[in-house]
């Protein structure tokens, strides 16, 4: 009896055995089951800012070479846009000029249209010396001297360029000049025919005691006898103090008597504007006559130790020699033509400032004596303001 029960007992110890080594077997492998399976790590997030356009900005133009080409780029193309409308300009203006044109109001709007293109060339200019002032390349290293003498090299071509189109410019500007009025002249005094009665009276801002002087104007004469009257000064007791007139072929300045003349031996072209100037001083009596800027001819005995007095009559376009008391002029001496920005000075002019005098800027410039637009000058007889 015993027997059996030991062994009924080992064998209910040994299902009981086997029945917690299943159990665990099981949870063995579900363990092994819901275990994650190993996967990549996980990329690291990356949180910085996107640069902006600023940003950007400010990091190309920290680089100096890339400064110095963008400041390059910007000249050649302001200066290339400059060039480009005053050749359009230019073009059109030149076909304009290519037909015949009116008289009257048609040539003061050609001549206003040419100052404005020389004062668009002359802004031009300006700009580009500014910008060559302030924006030339300065060399900080060697390896950047090649392309700095790059861009000068191209800076010059364009500087070369913005001259030849302004020398274009003035050439057409001479040329136009015959038909209208002087770069920057405004009005005229047209003297349509020679007369006794046809002058222009000047009332000049001050005294005419003068030890030196420089006289200068603008003449386009119709016709020319032995003694044609541009400008004339005299008193009771000297109708020839002085005098600036043409000849058949001359320029001829009188001071202090008619006997006392430097003369120029050149004949000023008919139908054409030219700029004329004389200068004296009391001081050795040194003269001279300027014709378009070049001197004509120059003397130092002329009136030495004269003083030109005040008190005297003034006048354009005739002399008042006392010769024909009651009866106007001497019609042989009368100017015709036109006449334009007459100054008087009471020194002598450098010569720089007499060839300023007769440039782009003519009749803005005005003596001290007598000024072109603010002194009075009134017309006589017919002779009468064109603009």
């Amino acid at each position: 009896m015993r027997l059996p029960a030991l062994l009924l007992c080992a064998l209910c110890s040994a299902a009981c055995a086997a029945d917690d080594y299943d159990l665990l077997y099981v949870n063995l492998d579900n363990e092994l089951d819901l275990a994650p399976l190993p996967t990549d790590a996980p990329t690291p997030c990356d949180c910085r800012r996107e640069p902006s356009e600023w940003d950007k900005l400010f990091t190309m133009l920290e680089n100096s070479q890339m400064r110095e080409a963008m400041l390059l780029e910007a000249t050649d193309a302001v200066l290339r846009g400059e060039l480009q409308r005053l050749r359009a300009e230019l073009g059109r203006l030149a076909s304009g000029l290519a037909r015949p044109c009116a008289a009257g109001p048609g040539e003061a709007r050609l001549a206003r249209a040419l100052d404005e293109l020389l004062q668009g060339s002359r802004d031009a200019s300006r700009r580009l010396a500014r910008l060559e002032g302030s924006g030339a390349p300065r060399p900080e290293a060697e390896g950047e001297a090649a392309g700095e003498a790059a861009a000068g090299l191209a800076l010059g071509a364009v500087l070369r360029e913005l001259r030849e189109t302004r020398a274009e410019l003035r050439a057409v500007r001479r040329w136009a000049a015959r038909r209208g009025l002087p770069a920057g002249c405004e009005v005229a005094i047209l003297f349509p025919m020679r007369s006794k009665e046809i002058f222009g009276s000047v009332h000049p801002a001050r005294p005419m005691k003068l030890r030196s002087f420089s006289a200068c104007l603008w003449v386009k004469a119709t016709d020319v006898l032995n003694k044609t009257i541009l400008f004339s000064y005299g008193t009771k007791g000297n109708p020839y103090e002085i005098q600036l007139y043409l000849g058949s072929g001359s320029v001829e300045l009188v001071v202090g008597g008619a006997a006392q003349k430097l003369v120029a031996p050149t004949a000023v072209p008919l139908g054409r504007w030219t700029h004329l100037c004389g200068t004296w001083t009391t001081q050795h009596g040194r003269a001279s006559l300027w014709a378009d800027g070049e001197l004509l001819a120059s003397t130092a005995q002329l009136a030495p130790s004269h003083l030109v007095p005040e008190g005297g009559i003034l006048q354009i376009g005739q002399e008042k020699n006392g010769c024909c008391v009651g009866g106007g002029f001497d019609e042989s001496l009368a100017f015709s033509g036109r006449l334009t920005g007459f100054n008087i000075w009471d020194r002598v002019l450098s010569p720089d400032e007499i060839r300023e005098t007769g440039g782009e800027e003519s009749c803005h410039i005005r003596g001290n004596v007598v000024g072109w637009g603010v002194t009075e000058i009134q017309p006589h007889g017919g002779a009468q303001y064109l603009s």
